[in-house]
């Protein structure tokens, strides 16, 4: 829908709100304190409401220039709370990806690797790219298949006679077996590849040769690192965090700021080091699969859908169930204790504690209490009040069910 369409239904939904609460206090013989309840209920549950319609736009319109897809994996990414290693290991564990990937599985030296002979560097390659670079014909040769399936079947639904079905038939029987037979023939110069991809990999892994990349601090151009320079790096930027952290938590908030400051912007750093070097391993074993195939682009690996990913989706769903609960009095209360808990582990993933980093777009400089522990409170408050009966559809429910509840105060 367009803005011209959107925005008469939004004031209309506000003028309808605004009247149902004149109706609700009137009913409760004019009460200041129902109508500043209800109207902070509605106004919660609005929050609420909106803010997951967004989150759930951005989702179902896709990325586009002027969209970009609600993810929380960069504002847990540098989230130093007790919750937040938890969470960011629900999107990508790169310290898992890094051993599994980049760290080597001993202690050889980089001139030493380089003068052992090329099978035994070869097998050195870390398993799990060694296992993707083997399985890369046997990927292509699925792929191709796959397209002479999908003709295949094509073919035989528009043929109008057994005759043509036939003749078809036995053109995609002959260009399988070519295949496979192509396939066959190249077994011995794929190993050979396949051979040279994985040391081209393991003489990265154990130093002895580098690869361009960009790294912020080093005159923004490009520079040759082996893959150990580049996890020192990254251990070093880690540090650097862990030391700001503690001259913060030392020095009790007096560090707000300039040091407040400096160490989100070191925490930022981190998290830009671990994507880019993420996407560089990607981009390596691409460029080799892309050698293995003489030229020809790999077919594109789907990843699959993380827990992270997946939390995502049901936050977007829970936070507009929740709110449009709270504006429409249905299941009141447990949609105020469902919306505390929300933002209490909001909170516990970014709490504005002195000694930590305030969390990005933060407004103010809360101390210890933020907004969710205000919103969060106010829920609670909420939640011993019975307004769903005095305006929304508990009422009605309660009516049905035959229960006698407090209807005024």
């Amino acid at each position: 829908m367009s803005n011209d369409v959107l925005l008469p239904i939004l004031y209309a939904g506000l003028a309808g709100t605004l009247l149902a609460l004149i109706v609700a206090t009137a009913s409760q013989k004019w009460s200041l304190r129902v109508f500043f309840l209800l109207a902070l209920r509605l106004a919660i549950g609005w929050h609420f409401l909106f803010e997951g319609l967004h989150k759930l736009h951005s989702y179902y319109m896709g990325p586009a220039e002027t969209n970009r897809v609600f993810s929380s994996e960069i504002y847990f990414k540098v989230s130093p709370g007790p919750l937040g290693p938890y969470m960011r290991k629900q999107f990508t564990d790169t310290d898992a990806v890094f051993a599994a990937k980049l760290r080597p599985a001993d202690n050889t030296s980089a001139a030493e690797f380089a003068e052992f002979p090329l099978d035994k560097q070869a097998a050195s390659c870390p398993d799990a790219i060694a296992k993707q670079l083997e399985d890369i014909y046997t990927k292509d040769l699925e792929a191709a298949l796959k397209k002479i399936d999908e003709e295949d079947k094509k073919h035989q639904a528009d043929a109008n006679s057994d005759a043509v079905k036939a003749y078809w038939k036995d053109r995609y029987d002959k260009a399988r077996a070519e295949l496979n037979a192509k396939f066959e023939a190249m077994k011995a110069e794929a190993a050979v590849r396949t051979l040279e991809a994985k040391r081209k990999y393991a003489l990265w892994v154990y130093g002895v040769e580098g690869r361009d990349c960009k790294i912020k601090g080093i005159s923004g151009t490009d520079a040759s690192l082996t893959a150990p320079q580049r996890l020192a790096h990254l251990d070093f930027l880690r540090k650097r965090v862990r030391d700001a952290d503690e001259k913060l938590k030392s020095g009790m908030g007096k560090g707000f700021g300039i040091e407040q400051k400096r160490a989100a912007e070191f925490r930022t750093d981190v998290v830009a080091a671990e994507t880019e070097l993420l996407s560089d391993i990607d981009a390596f074993v691409v460029e080799l699969e892309k050698d293995m195939l003489a030229g020809k682009t790999p077919e594109p690996v789907i990843k699959e859908t993380s827990r992270g990913q997946m939390m995502d989706r049901f936050t977007m769903w829970f936070i507009a169930i929740v709110g449009a609960c709270l504006m429409g009095g249905l299941f009141t209360r447990i949609a105020c204790l469902a919306g505390t808990g929300f933002l209490v582990l909001t909170y516990l993933t970014h709490p504005p504690f002195p000694w930590f980093p305030l969390p990005p777009t933060t407004e103010g400089n809360p101390v210890f209490i933020n907004k969710n522990v205000i919103e969060a409170l106010a829920l609670l408050t909420l939640a011993t009040f019975p307004t769903g009966r005095w305006l929304g559809l508990d009422a009605l429910i309660a009516r049905i069910c035959g229960c006698r509840g407090a209807t005024t105060i």
